[in-house]
């Protein structure tokens, strides 16, 4: 696999590594273990959302309203 960085990415990259005495390929696989850790809690997230809809398990607009100003008070 190829990684394609701008320049400016790059250098802030190498900086971090140098910073922090770690190797660029071993930020970078953490880097991608987070996204991929991120997105997959992002996604189980939208679909529990999802089917909470579908079981009519949703707060109307003006319940929401309603607990906003109350919590302003």
């Amino acid at each position: 696999m190829q990684l394609h960085l701008t320049p400016e990415t790059e250098a802030k990259l190498n900086e971090l590594a140098v910073r922090t005495h770690r190797g660029t390929d071993e930020l970078l696989e953490e880097a991608v273990d987070h996204l991929i850790e991120w997105n997959e809690w992002a996604e189980k997230k939208i679909r529990d959302g999802m089917a909470a809809i579908e079981r009519g398990e949703v707060v109307s607009n003006e319940e929401v309203r309603a607990w906003i100003e109350h919590r302003r008070r």
